[in-house]
């Protein structure tokens, strides 16, 4: 039997695709790359706290170090921690070659202090807004709100965690060591080249994009070990449109402490948790016993999707290993429990429920048959008042409102 130089080439080069596809499979088996733990910023004495827009050099894989967007030289940027009660002082600068727009989605303040598309900051700008931080503890994220850009802009790298952080909080006997036994984690795939830097499709980015890789803190399946005990994991879903299922591999409980708007009144027992774009939760996990367990985000690409990823472009998520978590030391004799209660709900509505339709359109996008534009006000509540929206969308994608509870 004889080949043709053309058949030995294509039975060469497979042969190459399913070794590497086979050593990445035995690579990504065990996760051999520490978590990285975001630089903590916190607000003191009424200090101004700068957040920085650059170019970073950051190695997704662990080696090769390749340029992305950051914050403060980190990517994803610094978790910025600050007590409600507080006036934050802010200095954002913008030294990117394009204008952006940053917000804090999950704060409860004015629209023209939050950011967004109202404060554009050219290349070279400075913008420091003062934030009356006036709410209950929660988990926020900020981010790039550019107008036509956040989901590039976001996909490049400019994300972090942002903490509010009350009395009552505080107080509570929840896992609170930054970085010890309290930790931020960012979610988002990216889809990688041979050389370690983030491919972003525009086209396709049109019906939302999806990566093959998932990174957390911008790091492949890493892992962290933990003393005994419970840990809190925030989690925040920064990808351009992937939905998740959380669940643990030995099918042990998640308690959900708190979601987008702060804390729940009781913790939620579940065996799996879905987090679909722009949301935040919080999570307990009891380490007290048993060995190491792994967070996953639902099934992995096989081998053959692997293999037709190839040749063509795949949605499946190469590995989905979210994080592994290593408890060390003797296992306690007495085990202390999840608190049963949190925090008190004391909303009261003390005035009549205002109905409000709201359409989420895709063709063309706009929000009850209108366009977005930055001059226009759409929709007039009353202050003080309570509504009730419906909300209908044409395809699945998350909503939420910026700078109100709900």
């Amino acid at each position: 039997m004889s080949f043709s130089r053309r058949q030995f080439l294509q039975a060469s080069g497979l042969a190459v695709c399913l070794g590497s596809l086979s050593s990445s499979v035995r690579a990504g088996s065990v996760s051999d790359r520490k978590l990285p733990i975001p630089p903590l910023l916190e607000s003191r004495n009424g200090q101004p706290l700068f957040v920085t827009l650059q170019k970073v050099h950051w190695a997704f894989d662990g080696t090769q170090k390749t340029e992305v967007w950051g914050i403060n030289g980190s990517m994803p940027g610094p978790t910025i921690k600050v007590k409600s009660g507080d006036d934050v002082k802010l200095i954002y600068s913008n030294r990117l070659n394009e204008p952006v727009s940053m917000t804090v989605s999950g704060l409860l303040v004015p629209g023209t202090q939050i950011g967004g598309a109202a404060r554009m900051m050219s290349p070279g700008a400075y913008w420091s807004p003062v934030l009356p931080i006036r709410q209950k503890a929660a988990t926020c994220w900020y981010h790039a709100n550019t107008p036509f850009k956040m989901a590039p802009h976001v996909y490049n790298g400019l994300v972090g965690m942002w903490i509010v952080e009350d009395e009552e909080s505080k107080s509570l006997p929840l896992p609170k060591h930054y970085g010890v036994n309290d930790f931020p984690i960012i979610l988002q795939d990216k889809r990688l080249d041979n050389f370690g830097t983030p491919q972003y499709d525009k086209e396709a980015a049109t019906e939302g994009f999806y990566g093959d890789t998932l990174l957390v803190n911008g790091c492949e399946d890493p892992y962290i070990e933990v003393s005994r005990g419970w840990i809190r994991l925030r989690l925040v879903n920064a990808s351009n449109a992937r939905r998740y299922e959380l669940s643990a591999n030995d099918g042990r409980s998640l308690y959900l402490i708190a979601s987008d708007q702060g804390l729940l009144t009781s913790p939620v027992e579940l065996k799996s948790i879905p987090m679909a774009p722009g949301e935040r939760r919080e999570i307990l996990i009891d380490l007290s016993e048993g060995e190491e367990v792994t967070i996953t985000a639902g099934q992995s690409a096989g081998f053959m999707d692997r293999l037709r990823g190839i040749f063509e472009p795949s949605n499946l998520l190469r590995n989905t290993n979210v994080l592994t978590i290593k408890p060390t030391g003797l296992m306690s004799l007495v085990t202390d429990k999840v608190p049963q209660q949190l925090v008190v709900d004391d909303t009261q509505i003390t005035t009549s429920i205002q109905p409000r339709t709201i359409q989420l359109q895709n063709s063309p996008p706009g929000i009850n048959n209108a366009r977005w534009e930055l001059s226009r006000i759409d929709l007039v509540g009353k202050q003080n008042g309570w509504e009730r929206w419906l909300v209908t969308v044409e395809t699945p994608q998350p909503f939420h409102i910026e700078g109100a509870r709900f």
